[in-house]
């Protein structure tokens, strides 16, 4: 990890943890989501299938800064996912 990466982790950490997530809404409003929060699957990724709705049980980030969410103890990337408010 470089030392870029180390301070940007480290600055957003001021604003949120791996237990919630800033989302905007529709109109331009800011919403903090505690988990778990439920997502929607946009696409099978086994085990998980497309439609299918899952908790949230934490937010992490990859050494190359990619967003995961853990859902039944497996990190996925939150592309594959929407989430439901």
């Amino acid at each position: 990890m470089t030392e870029r990466n180390r301070q940007y982790i480290a600055e957003l950490f001021k604003i949120v943890d791996t237990k919630s997530i800033l989302v905007v809404m529709p109109k331009g409003r800011v919403k903090r989501l505690y988990c778990p929060f439920w997502v929607i699957c946009k696409v099978d990724v086994p085990p998980l299938r497309e439609g299918g709705e899952y908790a949230v049980e934490a937010i992490k980030m990859t050494l190359d800064l990619k967003d995961v969410f853990i859902i039944e103890g497996r990190a996925y990337f939150i592309w594959y996912f929407s989430i439901k408010v």
